[in-house]
């Protein structure tokens, strides 16, 4: 399962990406700070997943097409300090027409503003998950992951023909 890590910048997919890597994670650099892109895997088997952080910046989006390609999900990590950075990247993503799932990132193991706060604030719609983790911490990243996962089998449930 392919599954696209995205926010925007700082909001966490770097940290996430890295917490549950099984394997070394690849990073490519801008050159400053920005990671141009993430790339780690996760399980085996079928329950394998290849994470793709894509970057954050605005003036990196011109790669989001490509990662795009084949992707089954995507996890959007929000920084609940800073909504608004997040609204330009939720309109891609409702875009984009994958399941996805929204990760709201606790700094410091603290979520500064209730859930249903963010929901309203994101004008994230109903049957989208949003969820609190902490992208420090591989098991909080590996939960939401497997709401990213259980969204995806959910759909492909839903696009099964009738037995009938």
């Amino acid at each position: 399962m392919k599954i696209l890590v995205l926010g925007p910048a700082g909001a966490g997919k770097t940290t996430a990406v890295q917490a549950v890597s099984e394997i070394a994670p690849v990073r490519t650099d801008t050159g400053d700070t920005t990671a141009a892109l993430d790339f780690g895997r996760l399980g085996e088997g079928e329950r394998r997943r290849y994470l793709f952080g894509a970057p954050g910046q605005p003036r990196f989006w011109f790669r989001w097409p490509d990662l795009v390609r084949g992707a089954d999900a995507a996890l959007v990590v929000v920084d609940p300090r800073r909504i608004a950075d997040a609204y330009p990247v939720l309109d891609a993503v409702e875009g984009l027409r994958l399941p996805f799932v929204v990760g709201v990132n606790c700094f410091d193991g603290l979520l500064t503003r209730p859930l249903h706060d963010v929901r309203w604030a994101l004008t994230v719609r109903d049957g989208v998950p949003v969820h609190p983790f902490d992208a420090r911490d591989p098991a909080s990243v590996r939960e939401v992951l497997d709401l990213v996962s259980a969204g995806v089998a959910e759909g492909a449930r839903a696009r099964q023909p009738s037995p009938l």
